[in-house]
């Protein structure tokens, strides 16, 4: 229904035009070199196409890890019974037979050597299993982020076969109308309470701790995504966000970047509104969430100077020369 109305205002807005549309201004006059140019598509096809590419890459290497931590798993597993079982009584009664003090050193000593290396059996293992569980979120994000640029690509079809034959002017005008009503105050007013939040709680945002020295903490995507009413998708190249309503559909693409001494900042570089590249002039309109450092300088073990690296699902606080 609400195409069929839209369609009318656009026929509408047309009745005794001169025919002549160059000077067209405005997000209306901007749609229309996208609307039936399809090597605008271009960068959304390359997408799909990288992340199928990782996720080939990634599931036989999830495979490989998990046979491994697997098998590794059954050896600690074993060593653990065979220890439950010997118990503390077996290891005093083995000290109480030796005679010589150096003997009961000597046995002792291989008791805490043993149990030291299952130790480290033990840590190998976990690690295994972080990264073991660490690329399978990767692997997961990639096919939810390849499932969201497909529904793009799909909603320009979409929109195309449901408009068939109608000049290009009423298609961009259609555009211009969905833009302004339906998603650009929704989205303007959605990317500003996140960029409030990040402002005021991005060292929340980065209290997971990673463990290491140059890289501390991490800002995994699930905690804005958890607050946010858009999507966020973080890779090592870009950052992808998704904004979704019925019949609409918006895909920003933009990277982290130092946005001045104090701060760094999502920079949008380009977006796609049901799989029509947006103009320029819409892109420059939307900022991104912002990241105050003088917030990470309050956590434990991050002084100056340090930067934000982009991760496959999150950030991370590197400490070192700054990056962005």
């Amino acid at each position: 229904m609400r195409r069929k109305l839209m369609l009318l205002v656009a026929a509408g807005l047309f009745l005794g035009a001169t025919g002549a549309y160059a000077h067209l201004t405005g997000a209306f006059a901007n749609f229309l070199v996208t609307v039936n140019d399809e090597s605008t598509t271009e960068r959304l096809k390359a997408e799909v196409a990288q992340t199928k590419k990782e996720i080939a890459r990634l599931a036989p290497q999830i495979a490989k890890l998990e046979k491994s931590y697997v098998a590794d798993q059954k050896v600690a597993v074993d060593k653990l019974q065979f220890y439950s079982e010997m118990g503390l009584d077996t290891w005093v009664s083995l000290l109480q037979q030796q005679q010589e003090p150096v003997d009961i050193l000597g046995s002792q000593w291989l008791i805490e050597r043993n149990l030291d290396a299952y130790m480290e059996e033990l840590d190998k293992l976990y690690l295994a299993y972080k990264q073991l569980v660490a690329t399978k979120e990767t692997l997961e994000g990639h096919e939810k982020l390849l499932g969201m640029i497909e529904q793009n690509l799909q909603a320009r079809g979409a929109f195309l076969a449901d408009n068939p034959e109608l000049p290009i002017e009423q298609l961009a005008n259609y555009l211009d109308i969905d833009w302004m009503a339906e998603v650009e105050p929704a989205l303007l007013a959605i990317l500003a309470k996140d960029r409030a939040l990040t402002e005021q709680q991005a060292a929340t945002w980065a209290s997971t701790q990673t463990g290491t020295a140059s890289q501390p903490y991490r800002l995994d995507e699930s905690w804005i995504n958890e607050r946010s009413e858009l999507r966020y998708f973080f890779r090592s190249d870009h950052v992808y966000v998704v904004f979704q309503k019925p019949d609409l559909h918006v895909i920003l693409i933009g990277q982290v970047l130092k946005d001045s001494s104090d701060a760094a900042a999502l920079v949008f570089e380009a977006g796609f509104f049901n799989g029509f590249l947006m103009p320029e002039t819409l892109i420059e309109e939307l900022q991104g969430f912002r990241i105050p450092y003088a917030q990470l300088l309050q956590l434990p073990r991050v002084q100056a100077p340090f930067y934000l690296q982009q991760t496959s699902g999150g950030l991370i606080v590197r400490t070192g020369d700054s990056q962005n």
